[in-house]
């Protein structure tokens, strides 16, 4: 049985305020902002062959 996909919200609604106070975390800012991107369909599929 595969998992669901993954489809989380692209615009940071909550996160708006938190995501403009990390300094020192950037790397997690980049991929919270490019996460659909990231792992789109294509990643999701792939990984859940490896299953």
């Amino acid at each position: 049985m595969r998992p669901r996909a993954w489809r989380p919200p692209i615009e940071p609604s909550e996160e708006r305020a938190v995501l403009g106070r990390i300094k020192k975390a950037k790397l997690f800012v980049f991929l919270r902002e490019h996460r659909q991107e990231i792992f789109g369909e294509a990643f999701q599929e792939e990984a859940s062959v490896h299953l």
